[in-house]
């Protein structure tokens, strides 16, 4: 499993990391203002997909 954050579009529901996101970064910084937006449907409206495995708290 690779350590790199997924998000998930709320309007189309497609799953996308940062990576999938830098061309319209690098186009956005041009005219002064950065939004991650889905690479599918162009919607400002995402979330991070929490981790598949457990989090272990041990007991004190």
């Amino acid at each position: 499993m690779s350590s790199d954050i997924l998000y998930r579009c709320w309007k189309c529901g497609r799953f996308f990391s940062k990576r999938d996101i830098e061309a319209f970064e690098a186009k956005e910084l041009g005219e002064g203002f950065v939004f991650i937006r889905c690479p599918a449907c162009g919607s400002k409206i995402i979330v991070k997909v929490r981790k598949e495995e457990p989090k272990l708290v041990k007991a004190i």
